[in-house]
């Protein structure tokens, strides 16, 4: 793992009922998880503790006081509580949506927070979690600069005493970095697809990859600006083949019909973001008028550089999807 000086981590208390969830009945070796929810039950401000790629380690609180497990940063972003049962489903730490509402519902039923029933759901979103099982827990007090009174997490620099031992905790279980959390795109080379069966291709970290995306592209189709979360698909630009696939950079947020064109090689998006349509969506269907209505519109992409769709990627979609 590649380590800075800074505080390049974090250590946050962690509910324990959310923990069990997912680290189950079985203490002998550690559960891999591709992605979780973090969530905190108020759209608090926005979490810019660590970039993208960093640890986030978890600790279970006194009486045990030790860190059990951690994952790393992908993204923060609010949304409704619905929107995010849909992304992430039991990924969020419950076994049903009723149930989610209902434990959402105890945190924000104190007393002065009434109003706040129904605000958005603040999600933090770790990818490929490890939950440790107890042998390998790691004892998390002041010795570790830790403080009763910290309410939610507290930074580290792993350059540190107290960050070499993360830094090891790292290297034991996870030592490689996430891929699609690097800050380039490169195109993939290799198909690293996992197979459920004969057809069906398993895609590890997809509701985080949606969720980076609403983020960056505000919630709107980059060609039409429609913002209706329902109809909004995360589309990989070059074809999906494997994790590193889901790239920010290999991304757009678009209309699920646009969505479907995009893959089926019937619209392209240009290096230079504009919005193209094939003559073969009217030879061969006789129709597509409301598409070609939107050829050469200038998409609305991110306006922070590491956001923006890769220009390499969007020329292999030209060159190799596109009819």
């Amino acid at each position: 793992m590649r380590v800075v000086s800074g505080f390049d981590a974090v250590v946050a208390n962690t509910d324990q009922r959310w923990f069990r969830h997912f680290r189950g009945q079985s203490n002998y070796a550690a559960v891999e998880v591709d992605e979780v929810n973090f969530w905190r039950p108020f759209a608090q401000q926005e979490f810019r503790a660590l970039l993208p790629g960093h640890p986030f380690f978890f600790r279970l609180k006194a009486p045990i006081a030790a860190i059990a497990g951690f994952g790393f940063f992908a993204v923060e972003h609010a949304v409704p509580v619905p929107v995010a049962w849909d992304l992430f489903g039991e990924k969020n730490g419950t076994t049903s949506p009723e149930d989610f509402v209902q434990r959402i519902d105890k945190f924000r039923s104190r007393p002065g927070t009434a109003d706040r029933v129904n605000a958005k759901l603040s999600c933090l979103v770790l990818r490929d979690a490890v939950f440790l099982p107890e042998s390998a827990w790691v004892s998390w007090q002041r010795n570790e600069g830790w403080s009763p009174r910290v309410q939610t997490y507290k930074r580290y620099d792993l350059t540190t005493a107290a960050g070499s031992v993360l830094t090891r905790l790292l290297r034991d279980n996870h030592p490689a970095a996430v891929p699609e959390l690097t800050p380039v795109f490169h195109l993939v080379e290799s198909d690293n697809r996992v197979r459920i069966g004969a057809s069906i291709v398993a895609r590890a970290g997809q509701g985080t990859f949606k969720l980076r995306l609403l983020k960056a592209y505000q919630g709107r189709c980059a060609v039409t600006g429609e913002h209706a979360v329902p109809v909004l698909d995360a589309a990989h630009i070059q074809s999906y083949l494997g994790p590193s696939s889901n790239h920010l950079q290999n991304g757009l947020l678009l209309r699920t019909d646009l969505h479907r064109l995009y893959d089926s090689g019937y619209v392209t998006v240009t290096p230079d973001f504009r919005f193209e349509v094939s003559r073969r969506l009217k030879d061969e269907f006789d129709n597509g008028q409301t598409y070609y209505d939107l050829a050469g519109r200038e998409l609305t992409v991110p306006s922070t550089a590491n956001a923006r769709p890769s220009v390499e990627a969007l020329r292999w979609h030209a060159e190799n999807v596109f009819r």
